[in-house]
């Protein structure tokens, strides 16, 4: 996995950084903070800030001076160590077992925020293409996560699908109706092509870079 950083001239043109949170952990520390001011402009959702990072790929959206403005984990499921979703739902449905069942290998996505300077922008788009395409590059062939209703249609484009069996849970607090979902590692029904290329220039150890564009 690549550990390069380009900035470019473009003030907007962001570099997507793909790190090993154990083996960088200077990044790792600027996407959770990152990650914590991000959640603080919505209603009780610190409870879901980064409290499980290791072992984790992460990708960082950071600016020419290194400021972060977004991001994405992936954790690549080990027996050995719960992933993410389990600490937080494993009390309130057997997602230890269902886990279990899924083809191997699998990872968990999680952990998604955006700065407010880049909210309206598709530097979401981006980083999540990013972080699928680094679930390819570590060989996944199924992909878990959890969404509350506020974002699930936002992965849904990216071929999430709601296993109802496991039920709808108030987390990260009761405002929110969070579902677990899986999703196919190797096909997305939105950006393929992109997330294909993303994965070529990751294999050649080349940067990801995401440019916002004037509306």
């Amino acid at each position: 996995m690549p550990n390069t950083t380009t900035y470019l001239s473009e003030p907007d043109t962001l570099t997507l950084d793909i790190f090993f949170a154990d083996e960088r952990p200077d990044l790792a520390a600027l996407y959770c903070a990152g990650q914590t001011e991000s959640l603080r402009r919505y209603p009780g959702a610190l409870a879901a800030r980064a409290e499980h990072l290791d072992g984790a790929c992460v990708v960082l959206a950071r600016d020419r001076r290194g400021q972060a403005h977004g991001g994405m984990r992936v954790h690549l499921h080990r027996p050995d160590a719960p992933l993410p979703i389990e600490h937080a739902l494993g009390d309130l449905c057997p997602i230890r077992a269902a886990i279990e069942r899924a083809p191997a290998p699998l990872v968990e996505l999680a952990g998604t925020w955006i700065s407010a300077e880049y909210q309206r922008s598709d530097l979401a788009v981006a980083v999540t293409r990013a972080t699928l395409a680094v679930a390819r590059a570590l060989g996944a062939r199924r992909i878990i996560g959890c969404a509350h209703q506020h974002v699930l249609a936002f992965y849904r484009r990216f071929g999430a699908v709601v296993d109802a069996s496991l039920g709808v849970h108030p987390y990260p607090d009761p405002r929110y109706e969070t579902r677990v979902f899986w999703a196919d590692a190797t096909i997305c029904p939105d950006g393929q092509d992109a997330i294909d290329a993303c994965v070529a220039r990751i294999q050649r150890g080349e940067p990801l870079h995401f440019t916002r564009h004037a509306a």
